[in-house]
């Protein structure tokens, strides 16, 4: 007789999914999202000094996504529980809302200058976005 853990797919593809979804979503959004800017803006989607930030900025996007398939891998979710999906959708939402603020900020503030509070608050974004996320992705307790 086999055992109910022979027949669950290997969590590590859960992992894999998560990680690739939320690398790909996070490239999508600072790099396409940056470049629809400057195409809207007429200002120039430059390789030069921005590449370093926008990686970073790259980075900050994908780190819930990288938090959640770590949470997955280890907690040994099945492939593509709903909890892990909708805790990925949730993921998207919030930085989606977050993103759109940072791009809309600069047309919103014509008076120039850096909002230094955004900034602080993008740095501080993959904390509280995992979060949300792990609360919705763990297992409720009985």
């Amino acid at each position: 007789m086999a055992s109910d853990l022979s027949r669950t797919p290997p969590t590590s593809t859960t992992a894999v999914h998560v990680l690739l979804g939320g690398a790909l979503y996070a490239l999508a959004l600072v790099w396409g999202g940056e470049w629809l800017f400057a195409q809207f803006t007429a200002r120039e989607f430059t390789m030069g000094a921005e590449v370093g930030p926008r990686w970073t900025r790259t980075v900050l996007a994908f780190a819930p996504f990288a938090g959640l398939a770590l949470y997955a891998f280890f907690r040994r979710r099945a492939l593509w529980s709903a909890r892990v999906r909708l805790a990925w959708a949730t993921g998207i939402v919030l930085s989606l809302l977050l993103w759109l603020w940072y791009f809309l900020d600069p047309l919103l503030n014509p008076g120039g200058g850096a909002n230094i509070g955004l900034g602080l608050l993008m740095m501080a974004s993959p904390l509280p976005i995992f979060l949300a996320m792990w609360l919705i992705a763990r297992r409720p307790r009985a």
